[in-house]
């Protein structure tokens, strides 16, 4: 049966448990660079991580952390992974990252004078970009609603390579670009979100 066009999508947003890892993983690894073509990594932008799934296992059970999932008709469509900075330092790629932080300064202060995390990954199911459900916003509402009262800020890095993801923050979500920098080879746009 056709689906009606004039229908609400009913995407819900909610905090995943151990039993939605199977499908984080598996949407994970379907948008990691080195599975895609390079026309997908620049049309549909691409995930630089592949987080272990005892990372994620804790992360799940981590107040401080918690993966916001976005679910259609059951279904994971989406995902955002908040995670400390504890959590960042075990990810050797993020090396470089982590280093920028100890110097970084927002809002003319010192990050290190604000309650901060780390924004892992985000991720939307590819025949979910675009389509006008919102779900990278919901997911980012989601996120704030859950942890604006423990994070001032999230801090991320977006590829330069990436220019769909990082359209997709500045435009959609309203990150800012507090600095560019290389690191081993590659360009960087240092972001935050404010969840104040």
């Amino acid at each position: 049966m056709p689906r009606n066009p004039f229908e609400q999508p009913n995407i819900e947003i909610g905090l995943a448990t151990a039993g939605d890892l199977d499908a984080i993983k598996e949407l994970m690894q379907k948008n990691l660079k080195e599975h895609l073509t390079t026309e997908e990594q620049e049309t549909q932008g691409f995930l630089s991580v592949d987080y272990p799934r005892e990372m994620l296992e804790e992360i799940v059970s981590n107040p401080n952390e918690g993966i916001t999932i976005a679910k259609e008709n059951g279904q994971l469509v989406g995902y955002l992974m908040p995670i400390t900075v504890e959590h960042a330092k075990q990810i050797p790629i993020l090396d470089p990252f982590v280093a920028r932080l100890r110097d970084l300064k927002y809002a003319g202060k010192p990050l290190n004078d604000f309650r901060y995390c780390i924004l892992g990954q985000v991720c939307v199911e590819k025949d979910h970009r675009g389509s006008g459900k919102g779900i990278l916003g919901k997911l980012y509402a989601g996120m704030k609603e859950r942890l604006s009262n423990q994070y001032d800020l999230g801090v991320s890095e977006i590829g330069a390579d990436n220019a769909r993801s990082l359209s997709a923050h500045l435009k959609k979500i309203g990150l800012t670009v507090v600095e560019e920098y290389s690191a081993e080879g590659k360009d960087w746009n240092l972001v935050i979100y404010d969840f104040r």
